[in-house]
């Protein structure tokens, strides 16, 4: 690892073509104005960074340094920025709107249309060091750096289950067991629903869901063992946390008429949907892509023993040069992992 940033080469992980990371020497970045250089002591991989490594739904234009879910040490601070220092901790978020479009100048600035975002079109986390816009970024002070990297993943899980609008007294599904369909299963008690059933494949992954939670294996138990939860009334809201075509039909019939699905996952291409059931029972299909300024409100959730306690999803830490180790556990260890980090500076994954 570099001990200083000025003239060294940085260890990056670069995606190539899909199919192909890279470990390689990158030069150091700039710095515009505004902006953070920051050390990377933690970054975390996404199931969409898995995604983009097989086939980059997202047209990343390559090759570019991926990665999104960081957090660090303030190494440098651009011209203008006032509130950071070298030495602070932050959290970074990946999205930075342009704040000029109309989506932003309407308040849905995580939907902006100029949008830039680490490991897209900036470049990411899984590097020694990144650049973050200043005001994506949040001091953290002693909080483990690890559990700060998981700041947007709970982002973006607060706003799918703000997307539900779940009533207190509701009855929540979630569909799919992996990190994310855990961290909302871990989520959803502050919304105080009735009941919260999550369904999957693995044990060990539903396992991480909150001893509360209905836990059902489809793999042995089938979808019956689902319907009979939902029983005669259905549920009122799901949210779809596996890119399954098979499973947003399960959770269409399994909703209570005016029910409401949360599209969470995303599904590249055009997937077959029961519109005559959306007609017939009035429900609601709606998106949850990014979130609504939840930036915040995250860490003051990871804040709370709850939130640390989502610390556990971090099974495993690997060093960069480990890096085909920890994309194959993070994809394939499903029985073993669940969320796979970059470990660039020790001490800093919650245990």
């Amino acid at each position: 690892m570099c001990v200083s940033v000025e003239n060294c080469a940085l260890k990056a992980l670069q995606l190539t073509k899909p199919g192909q990371l890279d470990l390689i020497e990158a030069p150091p970045p700039s710095l515009p104005a505004g902006h953070l250089l920051v050390r990377t002591a933690v970054a975390v991989i996404c199931t969409s960074d898995l995604a983009d490594i097989r086939e980059n739904p997202f047209g990343i234009r390559l090759p570019q340094i991926i990665g999104h879910e960081g957090a660090g040490v303030v190494e440098a601070a651009g011209d203008g920025v006032k509130d950071f220092a070298p030495g602070d901790r932050i959290a970074a978020h990946p999205v930075h709107p342009c704040r000029q479009c109309p989506e932003c100048r309407s308040g849905v600035g995580h939907l902006c249309r100029n949008m830039w975002h680490l490991g897209i079109n900036m470049s990411g986390t899984f590097a020694e060091f990144f650049v973050v816009r200043a005001d994506r970024a949040r001091k953290v002070g002693d909080m483990p750096l690890g559990l700060a990297a998981l700041a947007e993943p709970v982002c973006v899980c607060l706003e799918a289950l703000a997307q539900a609008r779940l009533a207190a007294g509701g009855r929540l599904l979630i569909i799919g067991d992996g990190p994310f369909g855990a961290m909302l299963a871990n989520l959803a008690p502050e919304f105080k629903p009735a009941e919260v059933v999550i369904a999957g494949h693995h044990d060990f992954r539903m396992g991480f869901a909150p001893p509360a939670t209905t836990k059902v294996n489809l793999k042995t138990a089938g979808a019956d063992a689902l319907k009979k939860l939902a029983g005669p009334l259905g549920f009122d809201a799901a949210i779809l946390a596996v890119g399954s075509a098979k499973a947003v039909a399960t959770c269409i019939e399994l909703l209570r008429p005016k029910g409401r699905l949360v599209i969470f996952s995303a599904i590249p291409g055009l997937s077959s949907v029961d519109l005559f059931r959306v007609h017939v029972r009035e429900l609601e299909l709606i998106g949850a892509c990014n979130d609504q300024e939840r930036f915040d409100e995250a860490l003051s959730h990871l804040r709370q023993p709850a939130g640390r306690d989502l610390g556990r999803l971090i099974t495993h830490g690997l060093p960069l040069e480990q890096y085909r180790q920890a994309i194959e556990l993070a994809d394939r260890g499903r029985e073993t992992a669940m969320k796979v980090a970059f470990e660039l500076k020790a001490g800093e994954l919650p245990r």
